[in-house]
């Protein structure tokens, strides 16, 4: 398991396919690990520098909602990312500036396996993360977001960065 960039679009089979040949003709060296429905999972050498690359295209592709580079994968449990999360917020945010938290998917707890409501999770996560909170103008966001692999096993990824080093087309929000 070692994709560090993630896409998602609507889904159709020609949305899919503009998808790859936009990574075809602007980034070279990368590989699909695993593709949905919406989501395409991928390898590339430098995530952010996909992101930079893929920026003119998205302004002209409706049908690309998300690219998202991803810092970390671990086990979709609450407290993994809470755990996962402070370290990268440490290496990361200066103590000076704000974050906020931002959870698309089911994460779970670990001793029960039962699903952990987003509000809960969010909670857990930012209690670990020693830095201030600013939900309307964060000057980082804590991006995590369960995937499926494989369409088995359930992973949770986990970006720490600058919310425009994520590019998203249909809101503001990443």
């Amino acid at each position: 398991m070692s994709f560090n960039l993630m896409i998602t679009h609507e889904p159709g089979l020609d949305n899919y396919r503009f998808v790859i040949g936009s990574l075809r003709s602007l980034i070279k060296d990368y590989q699909v690990i695993d593709k949905g429905p919406c989501v395409i999972l991928i390898k590339v050498s430098d995530p952010y520098q996909a992101i930079e690359n893929l920026r003119g295209i998205v302004k002209e592709a409706p049908m690309v909602y998300r690219v998202i580079p991803i810092d970390t994968i671990v086990d979709p449990y609450v407290e993994d990312v809470a755990e996962k999360a402070s370290e990268l917020t440490l290496a990361r945010i200066p103590p000076d500036k704000t974050y906020r938290v931002t959870l698309h998917g089911r994460l779970y707890w670990r001793e029960t396996r039962m699903p952990a409501h987003s509000m809960d999770a969010i909670r857990v996560i930012a209690e670990k993360i020693d830095r201030q909170v600013s939900l309307t103008h964060p000057d980082y966001v804590v991006y995590v977001r369960s995937v499926k692999l494989y369409h088995r096993r359930r992973y949770a990824t986990i970006t720490v960065t600058m919310p425009e080093k994520i590019i998203v087309s249909k809101s503001e929000k990443p």
